[in-house]
């Protein structure tokens, strides 16, 4: 079973092969190029060139990862995505305080809010505005915090990453 590699082709490769299919993952600009001479790009015609591709052997197979190491990418992910909605936050409630003359400044992650409330001090408009994202900044750290512990619990369990957390800095 031939699949042009893409978003779901690592998950349905390993599923195939599961099920004791031969099935290989393909480089997509290669089946893109044996594609392209094909005068009419139907889903039908593209099976047909992609078997062709397959029977000839004239492709590069894609390394398909295993499902524990693109379990462990979607957890990297997810915190990644979670730190950058924490900095993102950060970054508006400081535009929004600058116009008015408030700088934050140089804090830690966990004096932020409250340095960004003793900015704002007894202003009750600017405490409503501010409030809110603050609630959604401390959310974002809760679920951080949860994420990290997971990362964590998987980093001690694998001798690799043992040994690089033995590197100053990493």
């Amino acid at each position: 079973v031939g699949l042009e590699a893409g978003p779901t082709s690592e998950w349905l490769t390993a599923n195939l092969i599961e099920l004791g299919l031969p099935a290989v993952s393909l480089e997509a600009r290669q089946v893109k190029a044996a594609l392209s001479a094909m005068p009419v790009k139907t889903d039908r015609n593209d099976a047909r060139g992609i078997a062709q591709v397959v029977r000839t052997g004239w492709f590069k197979p894609v390394h398909v990862k295993s499902i524990g190491s693109q379990r462990a990418r979607t957890l990297a992910a997810a915190r990644k995505h979670i730190v950058r909605s924490i900095a993102a936050t950060e970054q508006v409630i400081r535009g929004l305080l600058r116009p008015l003359g408030l700088k934050v400044g140089i804090v830690s992650r966990t004096l932020f809010a409250t340095r960004v409330r003793e900015l704002v001090g007894d202003d009750a408009l600017l405490e409503a505005i501010m409030n809110p994202l603050l609630a959604g900044r401390e959310a974002l750290m809760r679920e951080y915090a949860r994420l990290h512990r997971l990362v964590l619990k998987a980093v001690r369990s694998d001798p690799a990453c043992r040994l690089l957390m033995t590197m100053p800095g990493i």
